[in-house]
């Protein structure tokens, strides 16, 4: 499995040569993989696209590699979504790939939590309204 995945994901994220390397020879089989079983249908939806793939798919060119992978989207786009989210979850996870996005963008490569961003000072005074008309529910007893 783990060199059809291989080869579906640098099918799906295939780097540019330069900064962004190809997610499958990035490593990340393992780690889409996991995402998928974690992901509600994934691993059902993996596993069916997968198996969609003729064989020697890994060493068909990547034009063609990409025909396969529309015509298996066309007839189960609901699983072949489900593919892909744990693809870019993978990939854009992956501390590496934060590492290139913070050399090019100067995001910075942390969750965006506890530290978070800097937030106005919340006016209260824009729930007035919504306080002036009281309950909206009935009490029960």
């Amino acid at each position: 499995m783990t060199g059809r995945l291989t080869a579906l994901l640098d099918t799906l994220l295939p780097g540019d040569g330069a900064d962004w390397p190809a997610a499958g020879a990035h490593g990340l089989a393992v780690h889409a993989a996991t995402l998928a079983d974690d992901m509600l249908g994934g691993a059902e939806a993996m596993a069916a696209v997968l198996d969609a793939l003729p064989q020697g798919f890994a060493d068909l060119p990547q034009l063609r590699r990409e025909e396969f992978l529309h015509e298996i989207e066309a007839q189960d786009a609901a699983r072949f979504d489900a593919v892909i989210t744990a693809a870019y979850n993978a990939y854009y996870t992956d501390p590496a790939i934060r590492d290139i996005i913070e050399r090019l963008t100067g995001y910075p490569n942390r969750p965006p939590q506890p530290e978070g961003y800097v937030l106005d000072q919340f006016d209260e005074s824009l729930l007035d309204a919504v306080k002036a008309r009281g309950p909206i529910w009935r009490p029960v007893d």
